[in-house]
């Protein structure tokens, strides 16, 4: 009995000293992160710009990954964009395509640091953007495609010079 009131004694002196606990990291029940770009369907070229946006209800910064798979469940994060950026509710940021395999099924993964709250883009594909000319309408109600533009021919047909 005198080992356990011992026990006892110095646990909660102990106690004492540490003070109170830390409270927990949690987010609020209904914290969320959205991010609303890059566009679906959108084509990104290795090496060219990344435009990244995002809303952030958690108040916590967030890392900023680009994944491969179908997005929520089946994703795997490929290359880190941004580490421990900003905790502000709406946020963007431009980073580049890192030089990755050609492939439709790529998302952009925002997740909140402490909490693990994460919103994922719609999928988006990485590989060169597609060549298409542009179609002129003639007077016969039929479209042709129309030549590219030269760099000195001006687009009324006239000369710069």
């Amino acid at each position: 009995m005198l080992r356990t009131r011992f026990l006892s004694v110095a646990a909660a002196s102990l106690l004492a000293w540490l003070g109170p606990a830390a409270p927990a990291v949690s987010e609020p029940p209904d914290a969320t992160v959205t991010v609303t770009s890059p566009a679906a369907d959108s084509v990104h070229p290795v090496n060219s710009s990344l435009f990244v946006r995002w809303r952030n209800d958690t108040g916590q910064e967030v890392d900023v990954w680009l994944t491969q798979g179908d997005g929520e469940g089946g994703a795997q994060r490929v290359f880190k964009l941004a580490s421990k950026a900003s905790s502000k509710p709406e946020t963007e940021l431009v980073a580049a395509v890192p030089p990755v395999p050609d492939g439709a099924d790529y998302t952009v993964e925002v997740t909140a640091r402490d909490t693990g709250v994460r919103g994922y883009s719609a999928p988006f594909e990485v590989g060169p953007v597609p060549a298409e000319a542009p179609t002129v309408r003639t007077g016969s109600g039929s479209e042709k495609a129309a030549a590219p533009l030269s760099r000195v021919q001006a687009q009324d047909g006239q000369s710069p010079r």
